[in-house]
């Protein structure tokens, strides 16, 4: 992959935990206090929460991997147009 693309790639795995975070995660911390109040639909918001930890996981993992393979990419020298002469 181009370099460019790993850093995009990085970019938006790094949005899609962000977003997870906040639909997902984020509101199952909020209706149990931060897991110290019990709703009635506490399995429910559990399973959420750890899925949606899973999946946020997931995505920073990808990011991180991308933004070590486009550190690790080096990017081509432009050609060297050789002269008449045969020199570059």
């Amino acid at each position: 992959m181009h370099r460019d693309r790993l850093i995009l790639l990085a970019l938006l795995s790094l949005a899609a935990a962000q977003a997870i975070f906040w639909i997902w995660t984020q509101p199952a911390n909020a209706a149990t206090e931060n897991w110290t109040v019990v709703p009635d639909n506490w399995q429910t918001l559990r399973l959420q929460w750890e899925f949606s930890h899973l999946a946020g996981a997931v995505f920073q993992l990808l990011a991180f991997g991308s933004l070590v393979a486009a550190a690790l990419t080096s990017r081509r020298p432009p050609d060297i147009v050789a002269g008449e002469d045969g020199t570059r």
